[in-house]
């Protein structure tokens, strides 16, 4: 994430995803990519130990007055706890299993106890999740929520120049495929890229061009900032990870989804049930379901009602003012 902080600085903690993912292998079984033990064991456990020497090292010298911490960060709540300053939870996507979160909750308490601090409460829970989205299954909405509106800041990465956006063809239809940060599939990208650009529409891809199949009507335009390429297509074929599915619903633009794992199951069946998407269930099936998200206005209409929604929520800068006045901290 270095790239993205312009003039700032990283203080780094802790080891990163492929060291902890080993060795959340060698102590608990299960898959850690899905809901389960092994899920909980990395995110309350494994990353932890790993990280807690080298987080409270950087909290010492930086001293901060305010901790923010993404929901499943258990790191977070436990440095609040041994400064004794106020800290924030900021969820990324919907509700998740019950029994998942029990399960990481019970792991965080031991923790607690291992480092002898005593829990402390959170001020809130910053959550970009509009309402529409939420299934009458999920839990209710937590007392502590503060909304928040996703995306409205510009990105950029140091370094990594995006490649040419070719232009649009006159009356052709175009479509972004991207499967966000979290899914690293050449494969999928070529089956999903190639099934689409087979019916005549033309397809975006984020990806480096030698990591495609080439096709005349795919194209390859690596690391693009959404905001940049969103006004410009008709449909985004996404895994449903939240960054992405929020992006394109604040752009007021329906999705095609291939869920793969972690959350994004949940978030496509809450995009397929609002009406803003389909959901594949065979990548080799994309073009057709593209098909029918371009030939019905009632998918785009609904991405555009939630679009319409999440204007509605507070800036960013307007949220960090509330809870710095919630700590006391303005």
């Amino acid at each position: 994430m270095e790239g993205f902080l312009g003039a700032r600085t990283l203080l780094a903690a802790g080891p990163d995803l492929g060291e902890l993912l080993a060795e959340n292998a060698r102590r608990a079984s299960g898959d850690p990519t899905n809901f389960g033990e092994a899920s909980a064991a990395l995110f309350a456990g494994t990353r932890v130990d790993l990280t807690w020497e080298d987080a409270l090292k950087q909290a010492l010298e930086f001293e901060p007055d305010l901790i923010v911490g993404e929901w499943v960060d258990f790191v977070t709540p436990l440095l609040a706890a041994k400064f004794g300053v106020p800290w924030v939870a900021h969820s990324i996507g919907g509700p998740l299993p019950v029994e998942f979160v029990g399960a990481m909750r019970r792991r965080a308490e031991q923790q607690h106890g291992r480092l002898s601090v005593v829990p402390r409460e959170r001020l809130a829970l910053v959550d970009p999740f509009p309402d529409s989205l939420r299934l009458s299954t999920d839990t209710a909405p937590e007392a502590d929520r503060v909304m928040i509106r996703p995306g409205g800041v510009a990105v950029s990465f140091a370094g990594r120049p995006s490649l040419p956006v070719p232009s649009r063809p006159a009356g052709t239809a175009r479509v972004l495929l991207t499967m966000g940060t979290t899914v690293d599939d050449a494969a999928l990208l070529s089956t999903l890229a190639r099934a689409v650009a087979e019916t005549g529409v033309d397809v975006l891809v984020t990806s480096e061009p030698e990591r495609l199949e080439a096709h005349e009507r795919v194209h390859a335009i690596g690391f693009t900032p959404l905001d940049e390429l969103l006004p410009e297509v008709d449909v985004v074929i996404g895994s449903a990870g939240s960054g992405t599915l929020l992006a394109s619903l604040a752009a007021g633009v329906p999705s095609v989804l291939f869920p793969v794992l972690a959350d994004q199951p949940l978030n496509a069946a809450r995009a397929s049930h609002r009406g803003v998407a389909e959901v594949l269930a065979d990548p080799a099936e994309a073009g057709a379901a593209v098909g029918r998200v371009l030939g019905d206005p009632a998918y785009r209409r609904a991405a555009k009602e939630v679009a319409a929604e999440i204007a509605t929520l507070p800036a960013p800068e307007k949220v960090l003012a509330e809870l710095l006045s919630l700590g006391g901290l303005s």
